[in-house]
C-alpha cells in the first residue's frame, strides 16, 4: 500500500478470550494489594523522597473491583479502530482502556509490539482484571490503571495530515481527565501519542502517569537506554540504586532480559541524560523504540526473567510459548512516586513509538557500543527536536480540535462530574465531550437531578457511591432513602469513621433488609457478629460470589474452619467449585486436620483471580509438604521468597 494521509477506519478483532463479568457491588475500603513502604536506599534527592511519601492511593474506591471472570477461552469479536497511512498500522481497543493492541509495520513486514495470542484477564490493576500486551495508559496511582478494562470516548479528529484518533476519560481516583491523540505523518513509521492530563478542579492533585508496552522476549533480546545507573526493586519494598549495566545473580547484565532469573523493576535513572528514550532489539538488529518530548522523565524495564515463577506467569497471562517484557515511561522517574499537579493546570507530552534497525554487531557488543548504536537509530527516526515541533504543533493546532466524528462511547461519569460542579469550562467540552451515557453513573444524575423516583428505580446499578468530598456533600443533603442511607455509610466507612459508617448502615437496613449494609457492619464488627451478618448477606444474596468468599475468609480468621466447610457446602456446584472456594476450603481442611484431603484440593488447583504476588498457594503447599518443593503449576512467586509487585 502506497504512504498517504491517515485515516481512521473500524474493524472487529477475533481472538480467543475469557469471559469478564459484571463488576462487583462490594465496595472495596482498601488497596487490592498492600505495596510495603519503599525502603528507597542511599542515592534518592529530597524531590525524589517527598514524592515516594506523596499521593498513594488508598482505595480503588469509587470504581468497582472487575473480578468476575474465568479462564475458559472462546471466540470473540471486539469492536476496534485501525489508524493507518500505507506504511504503520496501529489497532485500538477504546472498549478495554484505549489499548493499543497491534502496531504493524507494513514496510519491515512485521509487528513491533508483543500481540498477545489471548485476551486473559488476571489480578494485576488497581480494581483486578487487566491483560497483557500492546500499548497501555495508565494514569491514577502505582499499578495498572482502573481504565484498563472498562471503556474510553473515541473519536476522530480532523488533524493537520489527516485522520487523529482521540481517546479520553474522566479517571476518577484522581478526579483527572486523560487525553490520548494518535496521529501518523504522511510516509512516517512512527506512531505519534500526543497525551493531556487535566485537573479540572481548583485544588492540587496527585499526578501518576506511565505508558507501557509490551515487547516480544527472546533469550537475545536486549533493552537499551542511555542511563548508567537504575533504581531496582524485587517486590520486597526496598529501591536500590545499582550501576548500569547491572549484573544480576547470574553475573550477566540486565540489558539481557531473560538472563534474570526472577522478576524486577530496574527504573533507569536518566537524570543529565540527554536521551528520553528506549529500545528493544533482537539479535538480527531488528526493534522497537519509544520516545518523547521533556515530559517524560522516567523509563523502565520490567522483566519476568528466566526462573520457574516468571515462566509460570508468562503462561498463565498469554498460554504457553509466548515471552514477553514491558518497556514503559512515565511522568516521574519511578512508579513509586507521585508528582503534584496544581488546581486547573494540565501537563501534556508526545511520545513516538516505531521499528528500529540496529546493526546486528552493535547489538551483541558492549553495553556502551548497543546503546550508542540506539540512541543513534532513534534520533534518526524521531529526533528531538523533530518531537518537539510536532508537540507544538499538536498543542496549537489538534489538542482543543472539536471532535467530527464520534466512533464509541465511554463512562457516563465525565458527563455527571462535570455537572457536579456546573463548571463545563473546567474541560474543553468541544475537544473532549462528555456525554450522558446509561450507566452506572445514571443514579448519580438522577440524584443531582432531585429526581428521588428515579434514584430509586436505578439506584442497584450502583452499589459502589460515588466518594469525594463534593459528592459527600450532596449526599448530606439529599432525601433520606436506603440507597442514600448505604452512600453515606460508604463515605464515612472509607474515611475511617466507623461511628458514623454503622448509624448509616443501620438506617439503610431500617428502610430496607439489603445485603450492601449487613456486609458494611460486618466489616465493622468483631468475628462472631461478623459471621452472622455475612449468614443474614448471603441469604439475601446467595448469588454473589464476592460475598461468600468474605463470609468464608471471615470464619476462617474466627477460627470457625468446620462451619467454614459447612458453608462452602451450601454453595451451588459452580460458585463452590471456582478456584478461590477450593483454596478457602484446602485451607480450612488443613486447620481441621484433614491433610490429605486439602493436599488433593492443591494437587491440580487453579485458582482464576489469583494475585500478582499473593503467596498463599506456596503457604498452604509448605504447611501440607514442609521443605518439599513447590510445584510448578503453584508457582507465582515474585521473589525467590515470596513477595508483592506491579508487573
Amino acid at each position: 500500500m502506497p504512504s498517504s494521509a491517515a485515516t481512521v477506519r473500524r474493524t472487529a478483532l477475533t481472538l480467543p478470550a475469557a469471559t469478564l463479568g459484571p463488576a462487583s457491588p462490594l465496595p472495596r475500603f482498601t488497596r487490592l494489594r498492600e505495596l510495603p513502604y519503599p525502603d528507597v536506599g542511599p542515592g534518592a534527592t529530597p524531590d525524589m523522597l517527598e514524592r515516594v511519601a506523596y499521593g498513594r492511593l488508598e482505595s480503588p474506591l469509587p470504581y468497582p473491583l472487575q473480578e468476575d471472570y474465568n479462564r475458559s477461552l472462546r471466540e470473540v469479536e471486539l469492536p476496534a479502530y485501525v489508524l493507518e497511512n500505507g506504511v504503520l498500522r496501529a489497532t485500538v481497543l477504546p472498549t478495554l482502556g484505549g489499548r493499543v493492541w497491534s502496531l504493524h509495520d507494513d514496510a519491515r513486514g512485521r509487528e513491533l509490539l508483543f500481540r498477545n495470542p489471548v485476551l486473559q484477564f488476571a489480578n494485576f490493576g488497581l480494581t483486578d482484571a487487566w491483560f497483557a500486551g500492546g500499548i497501555e495508559w495508565n494514569l491514577g496511582s502505582t499499578g495498572h490503571t482502573t481504565l484498563s478494562c472498562r471503556p474510553m470516548h473515541a473519536a476522530v479528529v480532523a488533524g493537520p495530515d489527516g485522520d487523529v484518533l482521540r481517546l479520553w476519560e474522566w479517571e476518577r481516583t484522581r478526579d483527572l481527565v486523560l487525553q490520548v491523540d494518535l496521529s501518523l505523518l504522511p510516509g512516517s513509521d512512527r506512531l505519534y501519542a500526543s497525551t493531556r492530563v487535566i485537573n479540572p478542579d481548583p485544588e492540587e492533585k496527585p499526578l501518576y502517569y506511565w505508558t507501557n508496552i509490551a515487547v516480544p522476549e527472546s533469550p537475545g533480546t536486549r533493552v537499551l537506554t542511555t542511563a548508567d545507573a537504575a533504581w531496582r526493586t524485587e517486590y520486597t519494598g526496598a529501591l536500590i540504586r545499582v550501576p548500569v549495566p547491572y549484573p544480576d545473580r547470574a553475573d550477566v547484565d540486565i540489558s539481557h532480559p531473560m538472563a534474570s532469573r526472577s522478576p524486577a523493576d530496574y527504573f533507569y535513572d536518566l537524570q543529565g541524560q540527554r536521551g528520553r528514550h528506549i529500545v528493544s532489539v533482537e539479535p538480527d538488529g531488528g526493534g522497537f523504540a519509544q520516545t518523547s518530548t521533556r515530559g517524560l522523565r522516567g523509563r523502565k524495564l520490567f522483566l519476568w526473567g528466566s526462573g520457574p515463577s516468571g515462566s509460570r506467569w508468562q503462561e498463565w497471562l498469554c498460554g504457553p510459548g509466548a515471552r514477553y517484557a514491558e518497556i514503559q515511561a512515565g511522568w516521574c522517574p519511578t512508579q513509586l512516586e507521585h508528582d503534584r499537579l496544581p488546581g486547573g493546570g494540565s501537563v501534556s507530552w508526545t511520545e513516538a513509538f516505531g521499528g528500529v534497525d540496529l546493526d546486528p554487531g552493535a547489538v551483541a557488543g558492549g553495553y556502551a557500543e548497543a546503546c550508542a548504536a540506539a540512541q543513534a537509530a532513534v534520533h534518526e527516526a524521531a529526533d528531538r527536536d523533530h518531537l518537539e515541533a510536532i508537540h507544538e504543533r499538536w498543542l496549537t493546532e489538534v489538542a482543543d480540535a472539536a471532535v467530527a466524528e464520534r466512533v464509541s462511547t465511554g463512562s457516563g461519569w465525565g458527563h455527571v462530574e462535570l455537572r457536579l460542579r456546573a463548571r463545563p469550562e473546567a474541560v474543553p467540552t468541544r475537544a473532549l465531550p462528555f456525554p450522558p451515557v446509561d450507566d452506572d453513573s445514571l443514579p448519580a444524575r438522577h440524584l443531582l437531578d432531585g429526581d428521588t423516583k428515579g434514584l430509586a428505580e436505578s439506584a442497584g446499578r450502583l452499589p459502589v457511591p460515588p466518594v469525594s468530598d463534593r459528592w459527600r456533600a450532596v449526599l448530606d443533603e439529599a432525601p433520606d432513602s436506603e440507597w442514600v442511607h448505604l452512600a453515606r455509610a460508604v463515605n464515612a466507612h472509607v474515611r475511617g469513621e466507623p461511628g458514623r459508617a454503622a448509624e448509616q448502615y443501620d438506617a439503610s437496613l431500617a428502610a430496607r433488609e439489603n445485603s450492601w449494609a449487613l456486609r458494611g457492619l460486618a466489616l465493622l464488627a468483631d468475628d462472631d457478629r461478623a459471621c452472622d451478618l455475612y449468614a443474614r448477606a448471603r441469604r439475601l444474596r446467595p448469588d454473589c460470589r464476592g460475598l461468600a468468599v468474605e463470609q468464608l475468609e471471615r470464619l476462617l480468621a474466627a477460627g470457625r474452619s468446620g462451619d467454614c466447610l459447612d458453608a462452602i457446602a451450601a454453595l451451588d456446584p459452580a460458585m463452590r467449585e471456582h478456584g478461590r472456594t477450593r483454596l478457602l476450603e484446602a485451607r480450612a481442611r488443613l486447620a481441621e486436620g484433614e491433610r490429605e484431603r486439602a493436599a488433593g484440593i492443591m494437587e491440580s488447583l487453579v485458582v482464576e483471580d489469583l494475585a500478582e504476588g499473593d503467596t498463599v498457594l506456596g503457604e498452604v503447599w509448605d504447611a501440607l509438604h514442609p521443605g518439599a518443593a513447590l510445584p510448578a503449576h503453584l508457582d507465582f512467586r515474585m521473589t525467590d521468597t515470596g513477595g508483592a509487585g506491579d508487573g
